[in-house]
């Protein structure tokens, strides 16, 4: 079970004004950076589920039909998915839990640390709502120095991914996405357990970013893809993302 988010600004907290919402069809958000650290790196995520029982791609670095690629995304059974593929897989994590309710605010973790000898779950995981998910369908954890296609000279996409013939996109709300270069964090660096049991997110703008990292935070600015976390790692908009008011501290105005 996941906790869930805190969703009374009143009773105070960090506030996100408002969400983009990806139409599903054409709607994404695209930056091909230069290539960094490949091997150590946290994204988080904040988002509400639109559609079920179709493929919907969160975000991806690179794409299956000219691997590698890097990408966490809702199978068509409502399963979190988070892998890196490169002829093989670096790291492949199926989670065993459906993903369902249409109303709930989601936040998405995901470290990444190939450098350990034995890299594990203590190194790589996936946290749901400040907890790490521990049942999957399939475990695969990366060998030591493996390195993703996530910060990669790859383009990385918001809300959508190709594989051969068949494009991937997201229906959902997005309010806020964060890269954090060179850190692998747990949850905990973006939020925190209220103490009757809610969790809370926190502003991530404090956080060490490193030179590719980005935030991208509330309805203007998923929208128009501005990263306000002084990097100025802008992403380019295609297609149709709006701006919302709908936020997991908002709620949905």
């Amino acid at each position: 079970m996941f906790a869930p988010f805190f969703m009374n600004p009143l009773g105070g907290g960090f506030i996100i004004e408002g969400s983009g919402l990806f139409n599903g069809t054409n709607g994404y958000l695209t930056r091909t950076p230069s290539a960094g650290n490949r091997k150590t790196f946290t994204i988080s995520c904040v988002f509400k589920r639109a559609e079920l029982d179709a493929v919907n791609i969160i975000f991806a670095a690179g794409d299956w039909t000219n691997y590698p690629i890097f990408a966490a995304y809702f199978d068509s059974n409502n399963k979190l998915v988070v892998e890196d593929y490169d002829g093989s897989f670096n790291i492949k994590l199926d989670s065993n839990q459906d993903f369902r309710d249409l109303s709930a605010w989601y936040h998405l973790v995901v470290k990444y640390n190939s450098t350990a000898g034995t890299p594990s779950a203590s190194d790589n995981g996936v946290f749901i709502n400040g907890v790490q998910i521990t049942s999957f369908s399939r475990a695969t954890y990366p060998s030591q120095n493996d390195q993703t296609a996530w910060n990669n000279n790859v383009a990385h996409r918001v809300g959508w991914a190709i594989n051969a013939n068949s494009a991937y996109y997201l229906n959902a709300y997005v309010a806020q996405l964060v890269h954090i270069e060179g850190q692998a964090l747990n949850a905990d660096s973006f939020g925190e357990f209220t103490d009757d049991g809610y969790w809370q997110i926190n502003d991530p703008s404090g956080l060490t970013f490193g030179t590719n990292g980005f935030l991208l935070e509330g309805g203007a600015d998923v929208v128009a893809g501005t990263d306000s976390s002084g990097n100025d790692n802008d992403f380019t908009k295609s297609g149709t993302v709006t701006a919302t008011n709908d936020s997991p501290t908002n709620g949905d105005a």
